[in-house]
């Protein structure tokens, strides 16, 4: 009677076992065909992150600047050990496969929706034209080279040399300018809080090059304290970015350009031409060889020095494992969420700068003199 009874209770088990895991594969089928459905209608995806995202982004942001330090890189260690725990149940014999199979789908399931209604439907909104209305240029030789000459006589006289900082200072500036470019870029103000938080791993993240990152699962903005003081306002301008629902990286980069150019600080706008001209310049060595070396010299020898100081700065530090394990990993997960041209996705802003750099140049007012005295 009682091996009667003990094998009718492992029936049972077994049932629920079985109805739990159809439920939840149910709920995985229903949550990826919803997500498909969004990455496959770019105006749906538009309205969800014109409409819904900003309400999202003020609650999460809002939540998460309650804590001084990063709630998505400790949420990325208990998410592993958790997973770890189910692969280490399940070899042990703690659990039965079953239930593993139950625990990981449903685990997936979560950190899935999570992420892509939390932020990562941006991936599939319409792109920088449609959203601006903006024309797109042509991207050839002819054009480049006329762009490069502009550029490059523009980034000559925004040339300035600064050893301090106040970073809190820059992040006022840059939401100053975001809010009076917000409409111009199509993107909600304020939108939340944005306030940069210290890297938990930052020396890892240093060692793979890593200057900054937007936490979805929390809204946060993260940058490398390690980063020189002429990169950081864009850095922290182009995560900014990211934060308002920009996924793409090439319009990232834009977002940021835009936005530090138009900054009533010096220092700012010259961040901005700094951390952009290395794009540039690989574009002007692809399309024009011939070319490439005179337009070297034209750049300041102040630049070019930045430029060396910043590269060194970096490769100083650099794993080569780490960092190309980073790279790949990177890749692949842009191309997973159809961004086709991987990394190389930060290099397409030129063409997206040779389309709208008319648009948006003004006449740059003085500096501000309070603008910060602090060093890092």
């Amino acid at each position: 009677m009682a091996r009667r009874a003990g094998k009718k209770r492992r029936n049972l088990k077994n049932r629920r076992e079985n109805k739990k895991l159809l439920l939840t594969l149910i709920t995985a089928v229903i949550a990826f065909l919803v997500i498909l459905v969004f990455s496959r209608i770019p105006s749906l995806s538009e309205w969800y992150i014109q409409n819904v995202y900003t309400l999202i982004s003020t609650a999460l942001s809002t939540f998460s600047g309650l804590f001084p330090f990063s709630l998505y890189d400790l949420f990325i260690i208990a998410a592993s050990l958790y997973l770890l725990k189910l692969i280490l149940f399940v070899v042990i014999r703690r659990t039965n496969f079953q239930r593993f199979l139950n625990s990981l789908i449903r685990f997936t399931v979560i950190l899935v929706v999570w992420f892509y209604f939390g932020w990562g439907i941006s991936y599939f909104r319409e792109d920088y034209y449609q959203r601006t209305d903006n024309k797109e240029a042509m991207f050839n030789a002819k054009n480049l080279m006329n762009f490069t000459t502009r550029f490059i006589a523009d980034a000559n006289n925004s040339y300035v040399d600064f050893d301090v900082m106040e970073k809190e200072g820059v992040r006022q500036e840059l939401e100053r300018s975001y809010n009076s470019l917000h409409e111009t870029l199509s993107i909600n103000y304020p939108n939340g809080k944005r306030r940069p938080k210290k890297m938990i791993f930052e020396s890892l993240y240093t060692k793979m090059g890593v200057s900054g990152y937007f936490g979805p699962f929390f809204n946060e903005i993260h940058v490398n304290n390690y980063s020189l003081n002429f990169t950081y306002p864009f850095t922290l301008a182009h995560e900014m970015s990211h934060q308002f629902g920009i996924a793409k990286e090439s319009e990232a980069n834009l977002y940021a350009f835009l936005v530090c150019t138009n900054s009533n600080d010096e220092r700012i706008r010259y961040s901005a031409y700094v951390s952009i001209i290395g794009y540039l310049l690989n574009d002007v060595h692809s399309l024009l060889p011939d070319e490439y070396e005179s337009i070297i010299n034209s750049i300041r020898p102040e630049i070019i020095a930045d430029l060396q100081r910043n590269r060194e700065h970096w490769l100083s530090v650099r794993n080569d494992a780490l960092s190309d394990i980073q790279d790949q990993a990177y890749d692949a997960y842009l191309k997973t969420n159809r961004i086709g041209s991987g990394r190389e996705n930060y290099s397409e802003v030129v063409g997206l700068l040779i389309s709208s750099y008319d648009i948006y140049k003004k006449d740059k007012q003085a500096p501000n003199p309070n603008f910060g005295d602090e060093s890092l």
